[in-house]
């Protein structure tokens, strides 16, 4: 069995290929289950790859996918399952439209017609967002809420959604569609996106830095770890086709937590080492932002599929210190 992780070397895509490595076997569109044979990655650089290099069964290929070229080689031979995580985030997208466009939204294309075209049905796994809604929500977002993001990268989430159902519907491709909540913990970036600075309320004090919380302690954030996700991606993935109904969408069961709950979790963490302080400072923009979006994400369809949202905010903690702190100590 032939697998492709777009965007491997991501901070998700890492996390899904070592899931995946560690899976006895995935299910064919056929339906028949099968050993990984070929774990294809690729990435515009091969930072992230390195670590799963000594593996017999990864082969890496490092370009752009939205060129054809590089596409054909990607599919020069058969592939069964496609993880398709390469993407332009928000900030990128609103900041470059049109690379924004082309990354998001016209290499799916691309890619789903590379599907069509070779007549081998893959199944293809898609994160989406919840950024694809947008506007005002209710408090509780199910896959029911109309979709009316205000960005160009939910937008660009939402038109792939309704693309991969026109598609799985015609028999193109067997696909299957995620959205995602806010991600954490993820590693600290030089250009901090709005998640970013949710994360780093409780990631820089593990790492012995102090950091000023910019919201209120009483703000609700549904949230989930990329362990989850990653769990989550490859249970979506295992779905028979037959399981789904009217759409191949639907959002990830989050766990939903105030500031106020992630700040005392992490005070009484076991984790060694010097530890940052914590102080508050209400930043009005970032918190118009974030009190934007809804405080719980949850899908009846998910659940009832077995896809579940992490336990506790602990959890969430436990994961970043065992994959991200441990392994550079």
């Amino acid at each position: 069995m032939r697998v492709l992780v777009t965007g491997a070397g991501g901070f998700v895509g890492r996390r899904l290929v070592s899931a995946l490595l560690n899976e006895p076997a995935l299910t064919r569109s056929g339906g028949s289950a099968e050993q990984i044979g070929e774990l294809i990655l690729t990435d515009r650089s091969d930072t992230g790859l390195s670590a799963f290099a000594t593996d017999p069964r990864v082969r890496i290929e490092v370009g752009d996918f939205c060129k054809a070229e590089f596409r054909r080689v990607l599919f020069a031979r058969r592939i069964d399952s496609i993880f398709h995580l390469a993407a332009t985030l928000t900030t990128d997208a609103e900041a470059d439209f049109a690379g924004g466009l082309q990354v998001n939204l016209l290499g799916v294309i691309d890619l789903l017609e590379d599907c069509r075209s070779g007549g081998h049905r893959p199944r293809f796994i898609f994160p989406s967002s919840i950024a694809a809604f947008g506007g005002p929500l209710p408090e509780r977002v199910d896959d029911k809420i109309s979709q009316t993001p205000q960005t160009s990268y939910g937008t660009a989430k939402a038109v792939a959604e309704l693309l991969i159902n026109d598609y799985s519907r015609h028999g193109f491709v067997d696909g299957r569609v995620l959205r995602l909540p806010v991600v954490l913990l993820r590693p600290g970036s030089p250009d901090p996106s709005v998640s970013d600075r949710v994360a780093a309320i409780v990631r820089e004090p593990l790492h012995g830095v102090d950091v000023i919380c910019p919201l209120m302690p009483e703000t609700k954030i549904p949230v989930a770890s990329v362990r989850c996700i990653a769990a989550a991606l490859i249970k979506l993935h295992e779905v028979p086709a037959d399981r789904f109904g009217h759409t191949r969408a639907m959002n990830l069961p989050s766990l939903t937590v105030t500031v106020a709950e992630m700040v005392e979790t992490l005070a009484g963490f076991d984790y060694p080492g010097p530890r940052g302080k914590i102080s508050w400072e209400r930043n009005d923009q970032l918190q118009a932002i974030v009190d934007g979006w809804p405080n719980a994400f949850v899908s009846d369809e998910a659940s009832r599929l077995g896809i579940r949202s992490d336990a506790s905010f602990s959890e969430i903690l436990r994961a970043y210190v065992e994959d991200e702190l441990r392994p550079a100590g």
